[in-house]
């Protein structure tokens, strides 16, 4: 299992818990290994380091030290998830090997070739040997691009289990609520981490219309990475007295349990994109475009900094129906099982390379 950033730890534990012993961790970048613990799993194998200031030479670097650790224990299957560089550089240092690939969240596609991550997508569904596709579109997507030939399956995603494994009772859910100051359903939670909403511009432009819907009376919460908070700090928006509150990226338990009773979350982000469809939140997503198009059917829609955001998030919020008829839908990422059958997968891949 190569591993980078915290999004891939919490899309692949339950794959992990499922597989047991029968699984062996490889770190890449700067994943904090205590949060391997925080999840109930074992440290990992080797830690490789992938710290040069360029994409291309973090690549390259990590595939580098990719291929050392298979030549010196060649592994039966290597699983990497989604499109970050990470499970780019797994699956190409695999293949060096002539290790099977088993790719997590195969045939998301976004369309939008501006983007690296849509890049890497198509180069690790071409990698790998088994493709473990999230939903039906996904699958029309892989046979849309000549990979119908390939082991394609329908797994769903592991987001359910890991939002049901994560999530508090709700007793303990309102009172983080309490905690915050904020009332069910009376409040926006937020996060903003991709490079296009980023810039100096941009950030200023989407915060000033989240201040706007505060302003309105409903509480926003921007929970930041460390690199957009720095962001924010140079686009001047902590110094502009926008009624927005932002603070240090949040644990993953207390994030569900705000986000399981906001009234709206706003995000860029694909995993909370997914998890909006697991608490039944409504969802704008700030972005040009989406590769969970699911997504955008019921729960979310597309919005941009030249949107009039602030309108859009009102409207929403007063939609008290729409919150109602999102909590009797089921996610279309999957039912649970995710995790099971995408280990399923795996051991049946690691039992043929063994012969």
């Amino acid at each position: 299992m190569v591993l980078g950033p915290r999004p891939e730890i919490l899309a692949l534990a339950p794959v992990m818990r499922e597989l047991g012993d029968l699984a062996g961790v490889v770190r890449v970048r700067r994943t904090d290994p205590a949060f391997l613990g925080d999840e109930g799993l074992a440290g990992p194998l080797a830690a490789v380091g992938a710290e040069a200031v360029s994409r291309s030479c973090r690549l390259a670097a990590a595939m580098d030290r990719l291929d050392q650790v298979f030549a010196a224990d060649r592994p039966d299957v290597v699983v990497v998830r989604g499109a970050t560089d990470t499970a780019l550089a797994g699956a190409l240092a695999a293949r060096s090997h002539g290790v099977p690939v088993v790719h997590v969240e195969a045939g998301l596609r976004s369309r939008d070739l501006g983007q690296p991550e849509e890049h890497n997508r198509v180069l690790v569904d071409r990698a790998a040997e088994v493709l473990c596709a999230p939903t039906p579109v996904t699958v029309a997507n892989l046979e849309a691009d000549g990979l119908g030939d390939r082991d394609i399956r329908l797994t769903g995603t592991t987001t359910v289990e890991s939002v049901r494994h994560r999530l508090m009772p709700e007793a303990q859910r309102r009172a983080v609520v309490r905690k915050w100051g904020l009332e069910p359903d009376g409040y926006v939670l937020a996060t903003l981490d991709r490079p296009e909403n980023t810039d100096d511009e941009a950030l200023f432009a989407i915060t000033n219309q989240l201040s706007g819907v505060a302003e309105a009376g409903y509480p926003v919460v921007l929970a930041a990475h460390p690199r957009t908070r720095a962001a924010a700090i140079r686009a001047g928006v902590l110094a502009s007295g926008m009624n927005v509150r932002v603070v240090n990226r949040l644990w993953h338990s207390e994030f569900l349990a705000l986000a399981r009773h906001c009234g709206l979350l706003v995000s860029d982000s694909g995993a909370v994109q997914e998890e909006a469809t697991v608490v039944k939140r409504p969802i704008l997503v700030v972005r040009r475009s989406t590769e969970r198009p699911e997504v955008l059917r019921d729960f979310g829609r597309l919005v941009g900094p030249g949107d009039d955001i602030t309108a859009i998030a009102l409207d929403w919020l007063a939609d008290g129906e729409r919150r109602a008829r999102l909590a009797e839908l089921p996610s279309p990422f999957g039912d649970g099982r995710g995790g099971e059958r995408i280990a399923d997968a795996v051991r049946q891949v690691a039992l043929a390379a063994r012969g």
